[in-house]
């Protein structure tokens, strides 16, 4: 909406809302004092309910009291009466008939009677095999009276209520046995009670006040807000339940015991507590006055301020219209200079007009003016800035991501990502943690390559270190360092699977990587390798020291402790091509690893011999053992199963056989 056509609603708008606000408080004097007869009303009448209601709850419960009080008498005589019964030899059918009997000429309407373990072996029910159990689960009704039985209680008055089996309320009391211990319970339908609290007058007195018709509606709720009453009948702006706002002040009256009321948008709701002698507040009572009258009234008077509005804008709104032509055209211009800037087509030129006014607005429009010159001039300085520093941005942004990827090499991949994820700090600290440690060396590598040349020596020992870094990262390895042909790794830190799993993952790494030697023998050969790589292999599991070790300008993530030394003596004790893990790492492992144990045998360092194993392979997946000979005209690799020893040298027997028979020819 442009600025003038705002101008010219809000010079009328004013007008017109002087007349309205004059009649709306007029309007609103009245609806105030009408509200508050129909409140003081509305107080008379839930007050009134309220000692009704309380007096109508009196009178059921003392009814009940004393019915109460009946039924233990007539369970005491129904327990003298099995007692005579039975010492007289009645049989059990002959006093169920009785009982059957009474149940119809009587008002009591059932007879429980069990045995010393709660058998209801006597009954007026035909059919019901009943036993009396202690626990509430099982009998959320019945299991009260499991006390009478032994004799904690020597009687039991229940409060009528619905029954575990049907939805008819009944009342039940009981009393132990005279001659034994047992349960004599009776019981009485207790649609009487009901009845009473409908006749004693709360109902009626409901439904009378809402015949007259100025009450809209009227609801009695107790002290747990169960309804006692409510209206049958409705009038149109009723809810067929009280609102939010109303249950709301209900809740509140039960607890500070003050009479409220609440006003909605269509009537008027007055909550009262009813209060009962000696037991204070048991309930509340919502008497609702319909304010359909007093609304028509209030718009009544609004419909009279509104013709008197429209009168007075018709009047103001063409003296509006040519206040806002003269004032709002400068303004204009000025708006279109400023969407001009923002475009950057602004042209100074554009506001000399409003310029030379003499008012506030010649002086706004002199200084927009400078202020857009320098704006442009300002913003084609910024984007040339903003344009240099992105560039320079975007190539540091590329060297440190260069530089990221260069120092990865150098780390272990879980400690290159807890360092640069910020969960590791760059400082000196240690912690002590439950590692398992592996340490691997070829077997005569100096040796083995001493003929060949420094490039192939790099491209054989890089390989082979590349194929040994790749298994140990797919089993989550923490790789420590490289010494030459040797490496050094552990699990546990900086991520840990359990100490358990982790000393698995471990050993099946070694596996992987044992085998993965035998796979590249064939490559190594063709490069001039006349003896094969053999590597020897130790693991265990202890505590040790791990973290950044060194100072502060050069450290090295590592680990120090005995159980490091012991994976190193177990590495340079095993045979080639063996892997040998230590006694605590076997009590991890050896439910899925087949082993071998060996002799103990004492390193330096320690003080007692040590007992280590032998890693055949997993249970579930066991190698075969290969069997490697190479000579200048032949190379010979037998695969040996765990069983088939026996069946091998049956057939190289038969090899040599053949030799012998054609060397012979």
């Amino acid at each position: 909406m442009r600025y003038r056509t705002r101008l010219v609603l809000l010079v009328t708008g004013l007008l017109a809302s002087a007349v309205i606000v004059i009649t709306m408080l007029l309007a609103w004097s009245t609806r105030s004092a009408l509200l508050a007869s129909a409140e003081e009303s509305g107080r008379m009448v839930a007050n009134l309910l309220a000692r009704s209601a309380g007096l109508a709850n009196a009178i059921p419960g003392e009814v009940e009291d004393m019915l109460g009080a009946q039924m233990v008498a007539q369970a005491r005589i129904v327990a003298h009466f099995v007692d005579a019964a039975e010492k007289a030899s009645f049989t059990p059918e002959e006093i169920n008939r009785r009982f059957r009997q009474l149940a119809d000429t009587t008002v009591l309407n059932e007879f429980w009677v069990t045995d010393e373990k709660g058998h209801a072996y006597l009954r007026n029910i035909r059919g019901e095999d009943f036993t009396f159990s202690p626990s509430a689960r099982e009998q959320p009704q019945a299991h009260v009276f499991w006390p009478l039985l032994t004799g904690q209680k020597d009687q039991i008055i229940q409060q009528a209520r619905k029954r575990e089996i049907d939805d008819q309320h009944f009342k039940y009391a009981g009393v132990n046995g005279v001659d034994k211990p047992r349960i004599v319970e009776v019981g009485f339908n207790a649609k009487y009670l009901n009845d009473l609290k409908a006749r004693v007058g709360l109902g009626r007195a409901v439904q009378a006040l809402l015949a007259s018709g100025d009450i809209d509606a009227i609801w009695v709720f107790d002290s747990k807000l169960g309804q006692l009453a409510g209206p049958e009948v409705m009038g149109p702006a009723s809810a067929r339940f009280p609102s939010e706002l109303e249950m709301h002040s209900i809740g509140n009256s039960l607890e500070d015991q003050r009479t409220r009321s609440v006003r909605l948008s269509n009537a008027l709701s007055v909550i009262a507590p009813i209060q009962a002698e000696g037991e204070g507040v048991i309930g509340v009572a919502l008497v609702r006055i319909s304010t359909d009258r007093m609304w028509h009234a209030v718009w009544n008077q609004i419909g009279t301020a509104a013709l008197i509005a429209l009168a007075v804008l018709l009047a103001g709104f063409g003296l509006s219209y040519l206040l806002a032509k003269r004032q709002v055209a400068p303004i204009e211009r000025l708006t279109a200079a400023a969407t001009a800037v923002e475009e950057r087509k602004f042209d100074p030129r554009s506001l000399d007009a409003v310029a030379a006014r003499p008012d506030e607005l010649g002086r706004l429009a002199r200084v927009f003016t400078g202020m857009g010159e320098t704006v442009l001039a300002r913003e084609e300085k910024l984007d040339t800035l903003v344009q240099e520093r992105t560039r320079a941005l975007t190539e540091r942004t590329e060297q440190l991501e260069t530089l990221s990827m260069k120092l990865s090499k150098y780390l272990s991949p879980q400690v290159y990502t807890s360092i640069f994820q910020g969960r590791q700090q760059v400082e000196i600290a240690s912690n002590r943690k439950k590692l398992t440690v592996f340490f691997s060396d070829l077997v005569g590598f100096t040796e083995t390559t001493e003929n060949l040349e420094s490039e192939e020596l790099t491209g054989i020992l890089n390989r082979y270190l590349n194929e040994m870094a790749g298994i140990a990262l797919k089993y989550g390895a923490t790789v420590d360092k490289y010494v030459g042909d040797a490496i050094i790794a552990f699990f546990g830190d900086p991520e840990t699977k359990g100490v358990a799993e982790d000393a698995r993952s471990c050993v099946a790494m070694a596996i992987e990587m044992q085998r993965r030697i035998f796979e590249l023998e064939s490559e190594w050969q063709d490069v001039g390798l006349e003896r094969p790589f053999r590597a020897r292999m130790g693991i265990n599991t202890g505590f040790c020291t791990v973290g950044n070790f060194g100072s502060q300008d050069r450290m090295d993530y590592t680990m120090i402790g005995s159980a490091v030394n012991l994976a190193a003596r177990l590495e340079s004790a095993a045979e080639p091509g063996t892997i040998l893990i230590a006694h605590e790492t076997w009590t991890l492992v050896r439910e899925a690893v087949v082993t071998k144990e060996i002799p103990p045998f004492s390193v330096k360092g320690f003080s007692q011999p040590l007992h280590a194993y032998e890693v055949l392979g997993f249970r579930d997946r066991l190698p075969r053992r290969i069997i490697h000979r190479n000579t200048d005209s032949v190379r010979i690799k037998v695969e040996l199963g765990h069983n088939d020893s026996e069946q091998t040298i049956d057939v190289l027997k038969e090899i040599i056989n053949e030799i012998d028979s054609k060397t012979m020819v």
